[in-house]
């Protein structure tokens, strides 16, 4: 009788030929090989499928589900409702994983584990390496240690990467953690990440950086000036799980006001006025304390503080909240380096 099967690996394609062998090579030559990896086409017009199927052709553990165009999360629902491994994981298409990811993930017991990752440019291939715990501790240990989300609630502030973590298929499924199924690429990782969170009892966290994430890929959605209140969509989404569960209130105005924060530096002057119109809407209606980023002393708390105050006045001042963060991300890179290599 086989096993339980320990992995199953998501891969949602949409329009990607161009960066789709890279990635689906770094899945096969994975040190940890028991697993299947459902390869999802929502929908492509390009040579995507044909690489997906050329590809399943010489790997038996790679599977094709050719769907009609329904976005991003309802891509993930499907591969969810299809895996049977003891844990799931998602790469990216325009990504690609370190040869040990998955077998460093495995190694640890949790309901999630997760891990840091590199931002990488594929033209000129320059890899910078992104601090994903800060938030969580200042010296984050060296070989990981396990977080308690109910106990340590800074963990819900780790930017939203569902992609570099890998989640135990049975507690998803419990606690119906899904995504969001709306159109397109529409930052379902945020409500995503945060249900999957609460619904853990733990989550183990390595630093080091084993998932390599394109920036240089100019279709990606985080590129796009369009989808202007999806961040604010995934954050009501996250108010209506959080219902039975106040505990995390807190935590969930926190990291609204903080995407609320990245999505206005993201969009054009027009586009984030707009949006700010919208963010100072939503926190009046919050009765959150902004100086609950201050009181946390969380990671740019003064900046996250003011445009959660005045949204359309930081829009404007946005330059000069860049510059600072540049220098400050320039020394924490350089610290990190030397920490780790």
């Amino acid at each position: 009788m086989r096993k339980t099967l320990k992995l199953s690996i998501l891969v949602p394609v949409y329009n990607v030929e161009e960066f789709l062998p890279l990635c689906l090579e770094s899945i096969q030559n994975q040190s940890f090989a028991d697993f299947e990896c459902y390869l999802i086409n929502d929908g492509s017009t390009d040579k995507s499928l044909k690489i997906l199927k050329d590809f399943a052709k010489k790997d038996k553990r790679f599977k094709v589900i050719d769907k009609e165009n329904s976005g991003y999360g309802a891509s993930l629902n499907l591969g969810i409702s299809k895996a049977k491994g003891e844990y799931i994981g998602i790469v990216e298409p325009d990504d690609f994983i370190h040869r040990d990811f998955y077998k460093t993930l495995l190694e640890e017991d949790a309901d999630i584990v997760k891990t840091g990752s590199m931002s990488f440019y594929g033209k000129t291939w320059k890899t910078v390496p992104k601090k994903m715990f800060t938030e969580v501790r200042k010296d984050f240990p060296v070989n990981g240690c396990k977080i308690v989300p109910e106990k340590n609630q800074r963990i819900f502030l780790v930017d939203p990467t569902v992609w570099s973590a890998i989640y135990k298929r049975e507690m998803l499924e419990k606690n119906q953690v899904k995504f969001l199924e709306t159109p397109g690429s529409s930052y379902q990782d945020i409500g995503f990440q945060f249900k999957a969170f609460m619904a853990a009892r733990n989550i183990f966290c390595i630093e080091r950086p084993l998932y390599y994430y394109r920036k240089d890929n100019e279709n990606a959605s985080v590129k796009s000036d369009g989808k202007v209140f999806a961040v604010k969509t995934e954050s009501d989404e996250i108010d209506k799980n959080i219902k039975n569960h106040l505990e995390f209130q807190d935590i969930a105005n926190a990291c609204r006001f903080r995407n609320y924060n990245w999505n206005l530096n993201r969009l054009k002057i027009r586009k984030a006025l707009e949006f700010a119109k919208i963010a100072k809407q939503d926190y009046k209606k919050s009765q959150f304390n902004p100086n609950y980023f201050i009181l946390e002393k969380h990671f740019r708390a003064h900046e996250l503080k003011f445009s959660t105050k005045y949204p359309s006045v930081y829009v404007f001042l946005r330059p000069v909240f860049n510059l600072k963060n540049s220098i400050l991300s320039k020394l924490s890179r350089l610290k990190h380096k030397l920490r780790y290599n």
